[in-house]
């Protein structure tokens, strides 16, 4: 009998116990809420109901919260980190593709016309996505490449994830649907806003 108490109360299992019920479990939660994004207040709650959480059931409760940060929390950033990167990906419509399908109702600025963009240009491109999404929207020209021209987005989009005003964009002058002239008017009747209609 005295051989177990002693094993009982001896340094190894104190310092189990201490770790197994005291350190473990806090450390452990505060690993397991950066499952959920920065701004979650799942965060802070779950870190305050641990100490509400009687202390011989705390590691058997942290457990539970694992399994549902890795089911909702994780899940969500996941998600989250490949929209517009792998799913809702969206991509530049060709202007000249269109003009060829719909040659009565896209038009788009001549050749010469396109050839004449400089930086500070105002351009508009046709933004779509795979689910049918499609967006127009301005881009002021910074850098003209041999390949390809440089701008920074200059609208809002409305549906297009991870997509915001002052983003880089590259593109090439097949893709620019509509010019800015020099006298702040539109060299067509569209609007200097997104609009929807792919034609």
């Amino acid at each position: 009998m005295t051989a177990l108490l002693a094993a009982v109360v001896s340094w190894p299992t104190l310092i189990l116990a201490l770790v197994a019920f005291g350190f473990a479990p806090g450390a452990a939660l505060r690993l397991i809420v950066h499952a959920y994004p920065n701004d979650d207040p799942r965060r802070q709650e779950l870190l305050a109901e641990l100490y509400a959480v009687p202390r011989w059931e705390r590691p058997f409760w942290v457990a539970q919260q694992l399994e549902v940060a890795v089911f909702e929390g994780l899940w969500e950033r996941v998600v989250w980190a490949a929209t517009g990167r792998v799913i809702h990906r969206w991509r530049l419509q060709s202007g000249v593709e269109q003009n060829n399908r719909y040659p009565e109702t896209f038009w788009i600025p001549s050749t010469e016309e396109k050839e004449a963009i400089q930086p500070g240009s105002i351009v508009k491109l046709f933004f779509t996505m795979n689910d049918g999404w499609a967006e127009r929207m301005w881009v002021k020209v910074e850098e003209i490449k041999p390949t390809h021209l440089v701008g920074t987005l200059d609208n809002e989009p409305v549906g297009i994830p991870r997509l915001h005003a002052g983003r880089k964009v590259r593109f090439r002058r097949e893709h620019v649907i509509n010019i800015l002239d020099d006298d702040n008017a539109l060299t067509d009747c569209t609007p200097a806003v997104s609009d929807f209609d792919p034609r």
